[in-house]
């Protein structure tokens, strides 16, 4: 009996001591933890931006006229030199009309001249062989020098007659070259009057319609430039100073799924705009081209997120940002786990990304690093 109670109790001392060694490796706070590891940190300002057509032409009235056709439609392709609107306008038919029948006149009278200049030049033919034939008749005392005189005069009065026709013709043919151009001016005026697309491309926006009287400068039709699009995006100020033209940017859309698009910051503009933003905050922001080499499935007018890679490190340590925790003195620290226990320490960052944060000091590869860095954890605490 007392060799089995020894038993007994040795058994139940050798159980609290492996409940005590169960219960001190399973004992302390449960965290999540993360490895400091070596990898890639790219720094981006991100924003919202529109896809927009790279080349589109607005195209407006000339002159004040009536629409009497609109063939194509908002959003049809079209073809270069395709026509997009019809206009008429009757004033300027009726100039061409007038100026047409100036022209027949002018070449009727030009051709009168003309007609009239070349009988001149044979009454002057004629003169000219009556006067020799009267010269050597005086020299032979056959005729007397008053005859000789008239021959003369005939043939001074055909020389004048003549410079006076050519005249005459010379502003008929002035006249017609002037109602001429004054015609070509008005035939390319009414060339105006058919609207044409400048490029294959895609129909913007059609402001006007059938029977609408236009003035000058109207908007009748907006053209993109078929498959050239880009990205706007309005940029905060304050994000502006590492943006720069030539930098990468990601751009991702709900179209896309998971698709993500490369494009490049191609234009900055010099002056920001001051824009409203949903909140109802009055910000200052700057619109930044981005080019948009492949469109994929986008089309203008699509929103778009837009990510400009501003400075990136390759091969450097880095570490979850909620990792890390800024103390009241400004200085940053991580809880390493060391032996299942809490050891604050601290670190020295650079730059950061939307996930992650580089370390440049105090901390090595592979350091176990508890991940959520706000927890209220003291020194030397237990975890598990």
């Amino acid at each position: 009996m007392k060799r089995k109670k020894i038993f007994y109790v040795v058994l139940a001392v050798l159980a609290a001591l492996a409940l005590a060694a169960w219960s001190y490796a399973s004992g302390g706070k449960e965290v999540e933890t993360v490895q400091a590891r070596q990898d890639s940190i790219i720094r981006s300002v991100a924003d919202t931006g529109y896809v927009q057509a790279a080349t589109n032409y607005d195209i407006h009235a000339t002159q004040s006229a009536r629409v009497v056709e609109v063939p194509v439609e908002i959003g049809q392709a079209v073809e270069r030199g395709q026509t997009l609107a019809v206009l008429e306008n009757l004033d300027l038919a009726l100039q061409i009309s007038d100026v047409n029948s100036q022209i027949s006149q002018s070449a009727a009278a030009a051709a009168g001249a003309r007609a009239a200049l070349e009988r001149l030049q044979l009454e002057l033919k004629d003169a000219q062989d009556n006067l020799a034939r009267s010269e050597t008749l005086f020299q032979a005392g056959a005729i007397s020098r008053a005859d000789f005189d008239q021959a003369r005069l005939r043939v001074d009065t055909a020389r004048q007659s003549i410079s006076e026709q050519n005249s005459v013709l010379e502003s008929a043919l002035a006249l017609g070259a002037g109602l001429n151009r004054s015609l070509q001016q008005l035939s390319a005026k009414e060339g105006q009057l058919v609207i044409k697309s400048p490029v294959n491309g895609i129909v913007l926006t059609l402001p006007v319609k059938q029977e609408q009287v236009v003035s000058p400068g109207s908007l009748l039709v907006n053209v993109a430039e078929s498959g050239q699009l880009e990205v706007k995006a309005d940029i905060l100020s304050d994000d502006l100073a590492d943006v720069k033209i030539g930098q990468r940017v990601i751009i991702t859309a709900p179209i896309l799924g998971r698709q993500t698009l490369v494009g490049e910051v191609k234009k900055i503009y010099p002056q920001a705009e001051e824009k409203t933003s949903a909140l109802g905050v009055i910000q200052r922001r700057v619109p930044v081209i981005i080019s948009l080499p492949d469109p994929a499935s986008l089309k203008p007018g699509y929103e778009v997120r837009v990510s400009i890679e501003t400075l990136t490190r390759q091969n450097v340590l880095v570490l979850p940002r909620e990792a890390v925790r800024t103390r009241a003195d400004g200085q940053k620290e991580v809880m390493v786990v060391i032996n299942k226990r809490i050891q604050r320490q601290l670190v020295k960052t650079g730059i950061s990304d939307q996930e992650n944060i580089e370390i440049t000091g105090g901390l090595t590869a592979d350091e176990l690093v508890v991940l959520d860095g706000s927890l209220s954890l003291s020194e030397k605490t237990r975890v598990k």
